[in-house]
């Protein structure tokens, strides 16, 4: 399982998330823009230097892209996109069945994922599955697709809360046995 932070605000959140990736299993976690580009001048390495106080990244992959589609170039192979947001459609947290291979993006804290970056991940997923029939896109494994998944609370959540939380429930359904891990 793999983490995108889509412009993380501040380098707590990313912390959060390199510490809760430690502990869940984290394979990397993507940064795309934010503090790192506003701050660090997109140099990850400064961040890594002053933030691994647990030696986080002994464990676990950390990758900064500049922008949406540079990371959507890059994205893993044979992937399940699934975005963390609160979209039409997503499905509650608590009825969600983690894919094997997910790399879950989260949205900026104060307005999340825009309807037309939603928009360009939908096409981008189009185009990595052009050729796979239709019939094979929502069922084959090696097939990238895209997932949404919501948590519904009163307010928006912190996002290395958010991250942690989904960590944490995607785990507890692989020990119960209750995920396409």
């Amino acid at each position: 399982m793999n983490f995108a932070l889509l412009e993380p605000k501040n380098r707590e959140n990313l912390a959060t998330v390199i510490r809760s990736g430690q502990n869940f299993g984290v394979q990397a976690v993507f940064v795309i823009g934010g503090f790192i580009r506003d701050s660090y001048k997109g140099s990850i390495h400064k961040f890594s230097h002053q933030m691994n106080t647990q030696d986080g990244l002994a464990h676990l992959t950390l990758m900064y892209f500049e922008t949406l589609p540079d990371f959507l170039k890059h994205l893993p192979a044979q992937t399940t996109l699934v975005l963390v947001e609160t979209l039409e459609g997503a499905t509650e947290l608590p009825d969600f069945v983690h894919p094997g291979n997910a790399t879950y993006l989260l949205g900026r804290e104060a307005k999340g994922v825009l309807k037309s970056e939603v928009d360009l991940i939908r096409a981008h997923i189009e185009q990595l599955s052009d050729g796979v029939p239709p019939e094979h896109r929502a069922t084959h494994r090696k097939t990238a697709r895209m997932d949404c998944v919501r948590i519904s609370t009163p307010a928006s959540l912190n996002l290395g809360v958010c991250a942690s939380i989904v960590m944490y429930d995607r785990q507890a359904k692989e020990r119960a046995g209750r995920t396409n891990a």
